[in-house]
Protein backbone atom coordinates (compact mmCIF):
# COMPACT_ATOMS: atom_id res chain seq x y z
CA UNK A 1 0.00 0.00 0.00
CA UNK A 2 1.50 3.63 -0.74
CA UNK A 3 0.43 6.76 0.65
CA UNK A 4 -2.03 8.40 -1.43
CA UNK A 5 0.40 11.07 -2.67
CA UNK A 6 2.45 8.54 -4.63
CA UNK A 7 0.88 8.16 -7.76
CA UNK A 8 1.36 12.02 -7.65
CA UNK A 9 4.76 11.41 -6.93
CA UNK A 10 5.83 9.29 -10.24
CA UNK A 11 4.50 12.58 -12.60
CA UNK A 12 6.50 14.57 -11.17
CA UNK A 13 9.51 12.54 -10.86
CA UNK A 14 9.52 10.87 -14.78
CA UNK A 15 10.86 12.82 -17.62
CA UNK A 16 14.18 14.54 -18.02
CA UNK A 17 13.49 17.43 -16.03
CA UNK A 18 12.43 16.85 -12.57
CA UNK A 19 10.41 19.98 -10.92
CA UNK A 20 12.28 20.05 -7.65
CA UNK A 21 9.69 22.59 -5.73
CA UNK A 22 6.70 20.29 -6.72
CA UNK A 23 8.29 16.83 -6.01
CA UNK A 24 9.11 18.40 -2.57
CA UNK A 25 5.71 19.81 -1.96
CA UNK A 26 4.00 15.92 -2.80
CA UNK A 27 6.93 14.59 -0.41
CA UNK A 28 5.74 17.22 1.80
CA UNK A 29 2.08 16.34 2.19
CA UNK A 30 2.75 12.64 1.74
CA UNK A 31 5.05 13.16 5.28
CA UNK A 32 2.07 15.00 6.60
CA UNK A 33 -0.48 12.16 5.93
CA UNK A 34 1.64 10.32 7.76
CA UNK A 35 1.58 11.89 11.35
CA UNK A 36 4.86 11.70 11.96
CA UNK A 37 5.83 12.02 15.79
CA UNK A 38 9.72 11.91 15.60
CA UNK A 39 12.70 12.96 13.32
CA UNK A 40 15.13 10.03 13.04
CA UNK A 41 18.77 10.85 11.91
CA UNK A 42 20.85 7.49 11.06
CA UNK A 43 24.46 8.19 10.36
CA UNK A 44 26.88 5.22 9.22
CA UNK A 45 30.38 7.00 9.61
CA UNK A 46 31.99 5.13 7.26
CA UNK A 47 31.66 3.82 3.52
CA UNK A 48 29.33 1.01 3.26
CA UNK A 49 27.36 1.73 -0.22
CA UNK A 50 23.63 2.43 -0.72
CA UNK A 51 22.70 -1.36 -0.76
CA UNK A 52 25.01 -2.34 2.75
CA UNK A 53 23.67 1.44 4.71
CA UNK A 54 19.59 0.22 3.14
CA UNK A 55 20.47 -3.47 4.90
CA UNK A 56 21.70 -1.69 7.93
CA UNK A 57 18.35 0.39 7.62
CA UNK A 58 15.72 -2.96 7.25
CA UNK A 59 17.36 -4.21 10.57
CA UNK A 60 17.28 -0.90 12.61
CA UNK A 61 13.63 -0.94 11.86
CA UNK A 62 13.53 -5.01 12.84
CA UNK A 63 14.63 -4.69 15.84
CA UNK A 64 13.01 -1.05 16.37
CA UNK A 65 9.31 -2.89 16.14
CA UNK A 66 10.35 -6.04 17.68
CA UNK A 67 11.56 -4.24 21.27
CA UNK A 68 8.22 -2.35 20.70
CA UNK A 69 5.64 -4.74 20.01
CA UNK A 70 7.80 -8.25 20.63
CA UNK A 71 8.47 -11.42 18.70
CA UNK A 72 5.24 -11.58 16.45
CA UNK A 73 5.83 -7.72 15.10
CA UNK A 74 5.79 -8.83 11.89
CA UNK A 75 2.30 -10.13 11.76
CA UNK A 76 0.99 -6.63 13.22
CA UNK A 77 -0.70 -4.41 10.97
CA UNK A 78 1.47 -1.41 9.28
CA UNK A 79 -0.95 0.93 11.67
CA UNK A 80 0.36 -0.73 14.78
CA UNK A 81 4.29 -0.68 13.76
CA UNK A 82 6.72 1.56 13.11
CA UNK A 83 6.15 3.95 9.74
CA UNK A 84 7.50 6.45 7.71
CA UNK A 85 9.72 7.64 4.91
CA UNK A 86 13.20 8.17 4.80
CA UNK A 87 15.75 10.48 2.33
CA UNK A 88 19.26 8.90 1.96
CA UNK A 89 21.88 11.63 1.42
CA UNK A 90 25.51 11.71 0.61
CA UNK A 91 25.71 8.26 -0.84
CA UNK A 92 29.30 8.42 -1.89
CA UNK A 93 31.10 9.91 0.77
CA UNK A 94 29.16 10.35 4.27
CA UNK A 95 26.05 8.27 3.37
CA UNK A 96 23.44 8.89 5.84
CA UNK A 97 19.32 9.20 6.27
CA UNK A 98 17.22 11.38 7.43
CA UNK A 99 13.51 9.88 8.83
CA UNK A 100 10.24 11.65 9.79
CA UNK A 101 8.82 8.31 11.72
CA UNK A 102 5.57 7.76 13.33
CA UNK A 103 6.29 5.31 16.14
CA UNK A 104 4.35 2.42 17.33
CA UNK A 105 1.52 3.70 19.92
CA UNK A 106 3.73 2.57 23.52
CA UNK A 107 6.91 4.42 22.13
CA UNK A 108 7.74 7.50 24.36
CA UNK A 109 10.18 9.93 22.96
CA UNK A 110 12.59 9.42 26.30
CA UNK A 111 12.44 5.33 25.20
CA UNK A 112 13.02 6.14 21.71
CA UNK A 113 16.09 7.52 22.03
CA UNK A 114 17.65 5.43 24.22
CA UNK A 115 16.63 2.50 21.98
CA UNK A 116 17.83 3.97 19.01
CA UNK A 117 21.35 4.52 20.55
CA UNK A 118 21.32 0.98 21.67
CA UNK A 119 19.94 -1.16 18.27
CA UNK A 120 21.83 1.72 15.63
CA UNK A 121 24.91 1.06 18.41
CA UNK A 122 24.77 -2.50 17.75
CA UNK A 123 24.34 -2.80 13.74
CA UNK A 124 26.40 0.03 12.90
CA UNK A 125 28.95 0.59 15.41
CA UNK A 126 30.94 3.02 13.64
CA UNK A 127 27.52 4.83 13.21
CA UNK A 128 26.06 8.05 15.04
CA UNK A 129 22.19 8.88 15.40
CA UNK A 130 19.93 11.83 15.98
CA UNK A 131 16.67 11.55 17.51
CA UNK A 132 14.05 14.39 17.91
CA UNK A 133 10.29 14.97 18.92
CA UNK A 134 8.73 16.53 16.09
CA UNK A 135 7.11 20.08 16.34
CA UNK A 136 6.58 21.36 12.92
CA UNK A 137 6.23 19.27 9.80
CA UNK A 138 6.98 21.89 7.45
CA UNK A 139 10.22 23.09 8.38
CA UNK A 140 11.77 18.95 9.01
CA UNK A 141 10.55 18.28 5.48
CA UNK A 142 12.30 20.88 3.85
CA UNK A 143 15.65 20.05 5.52
CA UNK A 144 14.88 16.23 4.75
CA UNK A 145 14.64 17.17 1.28
CA UNK A 146 16.75 19.22 0.98
CA UNK A 147 19.28 17.44 -1.85
CA UNK A 148 16.45 16.61 -4.22
CA UNK A 149 17.19 19.52 -5.70
CA UNK A 150 20.34 18.28 -6.68
CA UNK A 151 20.17 17.14 -10.52
CA UNK A 152 22.24 13.95 -9.37
CA UNK A 153 19.73 12.32 -6.84
CA UNK A 154 18.25 9.10 -7.04
CA UNK A 155 14.67 9.37 -6.72
CA UNK A 156 14.00 5.76 -6.45
CA UNK A 157 17.02 4.52 -4.92
CA UNK A 158 17.30 6.88 -2.06
CA UNK A 159 13.75 7.79 -0.82
CA UNK A 160 12.74 5.19 1.36
CA UNK A 161 9.43 4.11 3.06
CA UNK A 162 10.09 2.01 6.41
CA UNK A 163 7.20 -0.29 5.55
CA UNK A 164 9.23 -1.55 2.27
CA UNK A 165 11.81 -2.77 4.72
CA UNK A 166 9.23 -5.15 6.57
CA UNK A 167 8.72 -7.60 3.94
Amino acid sequence: QRYKCADSLVDYCSGDLIDAFRTRLAYLQMTDDMHPDTYLSLVANKQIGITGFKLRLKKFFGHLDRTYLGPKWMKKSFDERTDGIGFIEKVDSHIHSHFAVRSPANAYFWNMEMNTEEIWNKICPSGSYDVQMITTIWGLTGYNTKEQKKRDYEWHDQVVYVRDFAT
